[in-house]
């Protein structure tokens, strides 16, 4: 039931990384993440390295993310420069137009 509300995972990654974030995710909800139930050295060792492995997958992920975020953020940046250039320019005209009509 919860799976059904939810909107589908679509954040500008490929295919394959929305996989792998949707399989991290759903491994933390099912208490893969958990600590284990045996407190040995060699299980708590296998536990810090799969979490290590976790940690740097997502946040490769991460980086990626934020790699194109920085690059839309520069189109947005740029798109507004230009609007604001071409916004001086049409008032530019426009005080023209109105100044020739007033002489």
């Amino acid at each position: 039931m919860e799976e059904e509300l939810q909107p589908e995972l679509n954040i500008g990654l490929s295919e394959e990384e929305r996989d792998d974030l949707e399989i991290l995710i759903k491994s933390f909800r099912d208490g893969d993440g958990m600590l284990p139930a045996d407190p040995s050295p060699a299980a708590v060792s296998r536990y810090i390295e799969t979490m290590t492995e976790n940690v740097a997958r997502l946040s490769e992920m991460v980086l990626k993310f934020d790699s194109r975020i920085k690059t839309f953020y520069e189109i947005l940046k740029l798109s507004h420069q230009k609007s604001e250039n071409m916004d001086e320019r049409i008032n530019i005209i426009v005080k023209y137009i109105k100044d020739k009509q007033n002489v």
